[in-house]
């Protein structure tokens, strides 16, 4: 389990559910390969397509990896320009979000968003990708500094110029995974943990056993490449650590997301200030570098004056999954009818997981989907 703030702020019924592991089937309709948020949200939405029979693996702990160890950002009209003709796929999951919260209890909040920007070039900047935004169907809004710090009132020096993104918003993910698996336990769903697969087909084969199943989910982040090796198919996806810092709780200071030229902040509704977000290609290395944490802090105390006395809560990393192409990778596996795969979203697993497991579920159940995923194929990536 990761050490992030996010399982340090669960209660015990919350732990347990997450920690909890069952005996490996023999059989299962749906096996997926992943207990991160991606896999949890394909067993969610297949459950409600009427399918039970699910087991999900994962070699370590639920949300283990990348999706226990983000900041919990919901960007999805900031980070639409990057996603190009995926962008109605960011609409979507934001839709499937709000449907999420009428079941669930999660500490989403839509607070929204101020990204800074500096330079000769930040007025025309912000009005530029203000502009690409609203052109793929979000909400941003270029202002001036002075009206970024009205926005925020405890910056710590004006900027030259800003974005405002009311929508955007953020959540606790271990929460939300707890909620899930909580509700799928309760429909049947297996949640094995601490199974390594070694083989998709035709079987699914682990050190404990295997189990006959009639399709697969691989949903396994950075390591994706290392476990499809086995059906001869690798995606061009690769490990960036990312690392984040906590501190409090400290009485409200920032009032919405915060995005500087380098890192990220945002402050729950517990007090809890989260911040960070390095982007270090550094293979699986992990641990969590003090030179990085201390660049972080040393931002976060500049940017936001109101909290440079408080200590350090707590700080770690994560492997976030990088295609070469900065595109995801949804949908069946090349040549291999029955396996599925979903991986490659890079900074946007989180943002992105609602969506991504219903296009699964949808392929999965009614072979369709009804969103534009053409451009989020795995065919662009032949089997060698």
């Amino acid at each position: 389990m990761q050490q992030s703030i996010w399982f340090k702020t669960l209660d015990l019924d919350q732990q347990r559910v997450l920690n909890e592991s069952q005996p490996l089937p023999d059989s299962a309709d749906v096996v997926i390969v992943g207990a991160g948020m991606i896999g949890l949200a394909t067993a969610h939405y297949l459950v409600r397509a009427g399918r039970k029979n699910i087991c999900i693996l994962d070699r370590g702990t639920a949300l283990g990896e990348a999706s226990g160890a983000n900041a919990g950002g919901l960007w999805f009209g900031q980070q639409s320009p990057e996603l190009g003709s995926l962008a109605p796929l960011a609409a979507a999951s934001s839709r499937l979000y709000d449907d999420l919260t009428q079941d669930f209890s999660f500490d989403m909040e839509r607070s929204g968003m101020v990204e800074l920007l500096e330079g000769e070039d930040a007025t025309s900047e912000s009005e530029r990708r203000a502009g690409l935004v609203r052109a793929a169907g979000f909400h941003a809004e270029s202002v001036s500094g002075k009206s970024a710090r009205a926005l925020e009132p405890g910056l710590g020096a004006t900027p030259v110029a800003a974005i405002y993104y009311p929508d955007e918003g953020h959540l606790h993910p271990a929460k939300l995974a707890a909620a899930l698996l909580k509700h799928l336990k309760s429909q049947g769903v297996r949640l094995c943990l601490g199974v390594e697969v070694k083989a998709l087909q035709p079987k699914v084969v682990t050190q404990r056993g295997s189990i006959e199943a009639k399709s697969v989910v691989v949903a396994t982040g950075a390591w994706t490449p290392l476990v499809t090796k086995v059906l001869g198919w690798q995606p061009p996806i690769k490990p960036i650590r990312g690392t984040l810092l906590a501190l409090g709780p400290v009485p409200r200071t920032l009032h919405r997301t915060l995005i500087t030229g380098t890192f990220y902040y945002c402050q729950q509704e517990s007090g809890i200030v989260i911040g960070g977000g390095s982007l270090d290609d550094v293979g699986f290395e992990t641990g969590v570098d003090p030179e990085t944490v201390h660049r972080i802090r040393k931002d976060m105390n500049e940017r936001i004056p109101a909290v440079a006395s408080a200590p350090t809560k707590c700080a770690w990393s994560g492997f976030r999954p990088h295609c070469a192409d900065l595109r995801p990778v949804i949908g069946q596996v090349p040549g291999h009818d029955s396996v599925y795969v979903a991986a490659g979203h890079f900074k946007k697993g989180i943002m992105m997981s609602p969506v991504t497991g219903k296009i699964l579920a949808d392929l999965m159940t009614e072979g369709k989907i009804d969103l534009p995923i053409d451009d989020a194929s795995p065919a662009r990536f032949p089997s060698k």
